[in-house]
């Protein structure tokens, strides 16, 4: 992929300035001088199918200067990636901002907004997106979580009214999509305990509910797809949520990196939110069963904004089965890095290698207590009566 701070420089910035005039609403804006900033962002970033550009500068309408600043995000094709039906569908994102779904999300959730998108010769799109700043503390308290919950509850609400029109690029069996590409991973996962550099991270007892959870997988899966589905995010963690005041005072969740977005069972958007919080350094593990009733609490507030009267057993049961799912087989901590895997895992996650591992280690138990509920549930998904779900 170009370099693209080049294609932005001479006849590329007749289109930079263009995006700029959107975003601050001047038709005739001028611009001064301005740069470029290559940014880190989430898994997909670097990995050659995605990069973020940080652009900023000022602007001149007249004798008035003004400031801005926006995100570019390049994705590009990447072999194997072309199945909308999967969750890494390379185009998705792209495909999203263009129909215009994300324009106006219901209840209290947005998208960005999107200046501009340009399919470029070379096969990539460009995204000009908002640039999205918090104006609240990075670290939340348990109700903005319940408030941004509630937020993904009322997206996840209307969506569920089946005279929506669905569109094919936004699939569905997402969660099975997704652990079709973990088996070498729970190879290692297995064999962890008896590496005697790792296995303090991975006892014996804890590898064997990974691996009973593993083979239980597809159960699992066919019960979730049997459900009701409604468009969700599909990866709403904190690093992707930024809360905001409205101009009259109100709070809005801005959800950013919509590339898993698609049909999932309601539950299952914040099964994910609980799913890394503790692994992301967002709270910390014995603060996991807090952060789990607040969640839960304003996600059914949120369904219920939006008209739902649904039975909240089987939202239970997509919430914790999602959270086990999606997140216990990460082999991180099943073999020592090299020194350039030590130093990317600090680069990319601000944590040493070691602390990674740990906490990896301490939030296990709490997920397989989510395997155990979603077990305990499984029975009461009744299939005759799934559509009041």
């Amino acid at each position: 992929m170009r370099d693209p701070r080049e294609c932005l420089s001479g006849s590329g910035t007749a289109r930079l300035r263009d995006v700029v005039g959107t975003a601050l609403g001047i038709a005739d804006a001028v611009l001064d001088e301005w740069d470029a900033i290559p940014l880190r962002g989430g898994a997909s970033v670097g990995t050659g199918r995605c990069s973020l550009l940080l652009i900023r500068g000022t602007a001149r309408q007249a004798t008035a200067r003004q400031p801005w600043s926006l995100i570019l995000k390049i994705v590009a094709p990447v072999a194997g990636q072309d199945d909308p039906a999967r969750i890494a569908y390379w185009k998705r994102e792209r495909l999203l901002y263009g129909s215009g779904i994300l324009d106006a999300l219901p209840g209290g959730l947005r998208a960005p907004r999107c200046y501009g998108v340009d399919d470029r010769p070379d096969g990539t799109a460009w995204l000009w997106l908002e640039h999205v700043r918090e104006d609240e503390p990075r670290v939340w308290s348990g109700d903005r979580w319940a408030l941004a919950a509630r937020h993904l509850g009322q997206l996840n609400g209307v969506s569920l009214d089946a005279r929506r029109p669905r569109v094919p690029w936004l699939g569905g069996r997402r969660l099975r999509s997704w652990l079709e590409r973990h088996e070498p991973l729970v190879e290692r996962i297995a064999t962890a305990p008896d590496n005697p550099d790792v296995r303090h991270w991975w006892p014996a007892s804890v590898v064997e509910e990974i691996l009973r959870l593993w083979q239980e997988r597809d159960v699992f899966c066919d019960a979730l797809e049997q459900l009701p589905q409604t468009f969700c995010h599909g990866d709403a963690i904190r690093r992707n949520l930024f809360s905001r005041r409205r101009a009259d005072g109100t709070a809005e969740t801005i959800a950013i990196d919509w590339e898993n977005a698609g049909y999932y069972a309601p539950g299952e958007e914040v099964g994910q939110t609980l799913s890394v919080a503790g692994a992301f350094f967002d709270v910390d593990p014995s603060d996991l069963p807090a952060l789990d009733a607040a969640l839960f609490a304003g996600y059914l507030e949120g369904l219920r904004d939006a008209g739902w009267r649904g039975d909240p057993v089987r939202v239970r049961f997509a919430y914790a089965a999602h959270a086990a799912l999606r997140n216990l087989f990460n082999a991180v901590g099943t073999s020592v890095p090299d020194d350039a895997g030590r130093a990317r895992a600090l680069e990319n996650y601000g944590h040493t290698w070691e602390e990674l591992a740990e906490r990896r280690a301490a939030i296990r138990p709490f997920l397989l207590d989510r395997a155990a509920e979603a077990r305990r549930l499984l029975p009461t998904i009744d299939a005759t009566r799934l559509d009041t779900a």
